[in-house]
């Protein structure tokens, strides 16, 4: 077996340039000291790699640097693009996801052994935010309390209509399957309308059961259909940010969106809210029901902005009632920067405006990120 191969990173300042990231100037000494794998064919990249923390993870990887060669001695020195580390990557270990980056070496020796390789973490330094007590599922996701009934007469009437039919539509099909289920249940295989005593493994199931599964799907399906027209009692959009988001910036809460009631909204509240998103992946089920599932889990949740309005009139612009000014500094300050591999994996910023009032479904705006300024995240 070959013997200490290695990976050894040094940071060369005369390779920097003057304001450039800590990283400018990086490079990798390969260490390859057996003779037998001279004239081999290696392969020296750097990666970002997300880790799910599931028992049954799907984990990402981006392959952020490649360096191909023939080993021609005993070491080696790969200098590293500065373009390659000048988002400041940083190793992140959080609820559900892990993120590392590192340098890994391969020597294709597979002809006479298994390739040889190595992994090296990159000499980032932690990076350190402050400790966050809030209940981050209460604050993104606030429990939504509301009276259906003056709800549904605060929207247009094309909407009622539609809502009600919702609910019949929903309620026929919920029975439909119900029926089916019980007869299923009770009769042999094949005499079965729709669910199978079987699974898709060959193990025995209860069609009574799948049903059961199948109606609460339906009915999460059919309340979330119904909630969209529920909140057609106003209007609410964003506006658009049309400078850059930093630190020391202040912004008017009433250029961030807009809004007009059909009915008077009594005491109401809006809050601008952020949080970071762990992003990843798990396999779920088996058989011909094995799935991958995504999930984005919120952590780190803070409060930008919070006012209670006594009454804003129907008819009437929201935002005039939402003059104060507010700053984002707190995302930079206790969040982590976007730390992203693909859009299904990593770790991401993410904020909304949300409007809340006990007679109505709340209202929820989710903010673009595009304009906040990286490096702002990494000051003290």
């Amino acid at each position: 077996m070959p013997k200490n191969v290695d990976i050894l990173f040094s940071f060369d300042p005369e390779k920097g340039e003057a304001g450039q990231a800590p990283h400018a100037g990086l490079r990798a000494k390969l260490i390859i000291p057996d003779p037998e794998l001279i004239g081999k064919k290696a392969t020296f990249t750097i990666k970002r790699h997300v880790q799910v923390n599931d028992s049954r993870p799907v984990h990402d990887t981006e392959e952020m640097f490649k360096h191909k060669f023939t080993v021609r001695g005993g070491k080696v020195t790969v200098p590293i693009p500065h373009h390659v580390l000048k988002d400041h990557p940083f190793q992140y270990d959080g609820e559900q996801i892990e993120i590392k980056c590192f340098g890994e070496l391969v020597i294709n020796d597979k002809l006479i052994r298994k390739d040889t390789s190595v992994q090296k973490d990159l000499p980032v330094e932690a990076l350190k935010k402050p400790e966050v007590l809030s209940n981050t599922n209460e604050l993104i996701e606030p429990k939504d309390i509301f009276s259906f009934s003056k709800n549904l007469m605060a929207i247009p009437t094309h909407n009622k209509i539609a809502t009600l039919g919702l609910l019949v539509v929903g309620l026929v099909v919920i029975v439909v399957n119900m029926l089916i289920g019980y007869h299923d249940q009770f009769s042999p295989e094949h005499a079965t309308y729709f669910y199978s005593h079987f699974d898709s493994d060959g193990d025995r199931s209860t069609p009574l059961g799948k049903a059961l599964g199948g109606c609460g799907a339906i009915g999460a399906a059919i309340w979330f259909a119904i909630r969209r027209q529920l909140r057609k009692y106003m209007t609410f959009g964003l506006k658009p940010i049309s400078k850059s988001v930093t630190r020391q910036s202040e912004h008017a809460v009433s250029d961030l969106f807009y809004g007009v009631s059909r009915t008077d909204l009594k005491d109401v509240t809006l809050r601008i809210v952020a949080c970071n998103m762990e992003k990843g992946q798990y396999v779920r089920g088996s058989g011909s029901n094995q799935r991958t599932v995504s999930f984005s889990t919120p952590v780190r949740g803070v409060l930008l902005y919070s006012k209670k309005v006594t009454l804003i009139p129907k008819n009437h612009s929201v935002e005039n009632h939402f003059r104060d000014s507010m700053s984002f500094e707190p995302i930079f300050k206790v969040l982590y920067p976007p730390n992203e591999v693909s859009k299904s994996h990593g770790l991401f910023i993410y904020w909304e405006i949300q409007l809340i009032h006990n007679d109505f479904v709340d209202q929820e705006l989710v903010g673009d990120t595009a304009r906040f300024r990286r490096e702002d995240f990494f000051t003290a």
